[in-house]
């Protein structure tokens, strides 16, 4: 019990300071609890929410990347179906093709 007195005594030493007197309130120390458990133990605590915004900014890169390869890819387009001489072009640098008669030397 000795123990328990010395506790008791310390604790009441710590309520006259003015410190003391904010941080041993009982609002205080569940307003505490409360945010520990939000922070670190909820679902969505903060390190899923840093995980959770990492993700989302990587995918928006990816999408930013992934719309300008579509803007590339539908100018290329047009000019493939405008020109008949580009998609020709197009064919036998990318595909290899040949005409009658034709052969074709592939050096890389």
């Amino acid at each position: 019990m000795a123990i328990f007195a010395k506790i008791k005594e310390k604790i009441h030493l710590w309520k006259q300071h003015p410190v003391g007197k904010v941080l041993l309130n009982k609002y205080f120390i569940v307003g505490l609890i409360f945010l520990v458990w939000i922070c670190f133990f909820d679902t969505n605590n903060v390190w899923q929410m840093f995980r959770s915004r990492r993700t989302l900014r990587s995918q928006q890169q990816q999408i930013e990347f992934y719309e300008r390869e579509i803007q590339k890819m539908d100018r290329k387009l047009e000019q493939l179906q405008s020109e008949r001489d580009s998609l020709e072009k197009f064919a036998r640098e990318e595909y290899y093709y040949l005409q009658d008669g034709e052969e074709v030397y592939v050096i890389k």
